[in-house]
């Protein structure tokens, strides 16, 4: 588009104009006599034009999908809920490629970090071990609308703190590994979790075969700080920028907790398990080990089990 200004006052869109005036010769508004040596070209009314047709091409490529059209709501009510965030249960309206994912939530984020955590999800790519996104949702709300995968309905906190199964240490030495990948796949392309919990893990296979286990990762860069730190844990925190070293600090005193809670503390096996996560909570954080040598040890543990671990994958 080139729009220009004519000696009537007017802008016009240049082509649309001289083909005009090519056979009228007057203003197709004030009916002036005007002519096609007087259009002057408007540099305000380009850069609007050109700014107007760079925001709606990144609209389209920021946003996948449309509320209402491409996906909807299934509940008005969220069945999770905080502060920041409001998970709804959704599915697909049209048929596209990632309409194959059909079983879906709806990520409702608010708040100030929303956007930086959307930005997280949208680039962070797949893994197995990690609840995937599939796109941002254009909506009329506030806030930032995410489509992704379904979230089972148990997660760890859950698991560990209403069953009275008791889990084998193989069962653990897996769980540990699938969420050690996890963060290890995140590591390598520089996103920090930030909030390692059992609230943020999600079971989505469990029975009495341990190689059948499959846990998921997710709320990832949604940083909060914790109200149960003891005084030393809270002294830690607070004197580190959140790293790949703070994050295996919350995943070893995860690791220690699962152990401890579900397992006889004389077990045989247990003594090199907990002295690989004391390292973690190392309070230089150096000498924490990284998720590379997390994965490589706990790895070691599942084939010491004699149990072959398969990767599970979409």
């Amino acid at each position: 588009h080139d729009p220009v200004v004519a000696s009537d006052g007017h802008a016009y869109e240049r082509e649309a104009i001289v083909r005009w005036l090519q056979k009228e010769r007057k203003s197709p508004i004030t009916r002036e006599v005007m002519s096609i040596d007087k259009l002057n070209p408007s540099r305000t009314l380009k850069k609007m034009a050109d700014d107007k047709r760079a925001e709606w091409r990144q609209k389209k490529l920021l946003y996948k999908y449309k509320l209402d059209i491409d996906v909807k709501k299934t509940e008005q009510i969220p069945f999770i809920k905080t502060t920041t965030k409001a998970i709804y249960r959704a599915e697909w309206i049209t048929r596209t490629l990632s309409s194959n994912d059909s079983n879906i939530n709806l990520l409702h984020l608010t708040g100030e970090n929303a956007e930086n955590i959307a930005e997280i999800y949208c680039r962070m790519g797949t893994h197995p071990n990690i609840v995937r996104v599939l796109g941002r949702v254009e909506h009329k709300d506030t806030g930032i609308l995410l489509v992704q995968e379904y979230l089972c309905e148990v997660t760890l906190s859950q698991f560990m703190k209403d069953s009275h199964q008791t889990l084998s240490i193989n069962t653990f030495d897996i769980i540990l590994y699938q969420i050690a990948s996890a963060l290890q796949y995140l590591n390598g392309t520089n996103i920090i979790h930030g909030n390692i919990t059992a609230d943020n893990i999600f079971i989505y296979h469990l029975d009495d075969i341990p190689e059948n286990t499959w846990v998921k990762l997710t709320n990832i860069g949604d940083i909060e700080k914790s109200t149960n730190n003891t005084d030393a844990e809270s002294k830690v925190s607070s004197n580190e920028i959140h790293s790949e070293k703070s994050d295996v600090y919350a995943f070893g005193k995860l690791a220690l907790k699962m152990y401890l809670l579900q397992l006889e503390t004389n077990d045989k096996n247990l003594k090199e398990r907990k002295k690989l996560f004391q390292r973690c909570l190392a309070f230089d954080k150096n000498e924490r080990p990284t998720f590379n040598e997390l994965t490589e040890t706990i790895s070691k543990f599942v084939d010491e089990d004699k149990y072959i671990l398969k990767s599970k994958s979409y």
